[in-house]
């Protein structure tokens, strides 16, 4: 069984206002990528946790992820987490 890393603990998503909250977490991640915080491979809190640290409900977490996934930001991976796109 391998281990799976931590979730990366160096990023912390502020969420621009105005608009629609899913797309600001998708703006989140991409912002955490150009600036360093987030890196390839790197794993993302579960959702529920994303959920909880940005005061969202849990189906605007799923749409940004799934969003950040269309775009190519993260991949994820169903029983492992979402991870920073290679």
């Amino acid at each position: 069984m391998t281990t799976l890393p931590p979730p990366a603990t160096r990023w912390r998503p502020r969420l621009a206002s105005g608009g629609p909250r899913y797309l600001a977490l998708v703006d989140a991640i991409a912002e955490g990528v150009a600036n360093g915080q987030l890196h390839r491979g790197d794993r993302l809190p579960t959702q529920r946790q994303l959920a909880r640290m940005l005061d969202l409900n849990l189906a605007t977490v799923t749409r940004g992820i799934a969003e950040a996934e269309r775009r190519g930001l993260v991949q994820a991976q169903q029983g492992r987490g979402t991870f920073v796109a290679e």
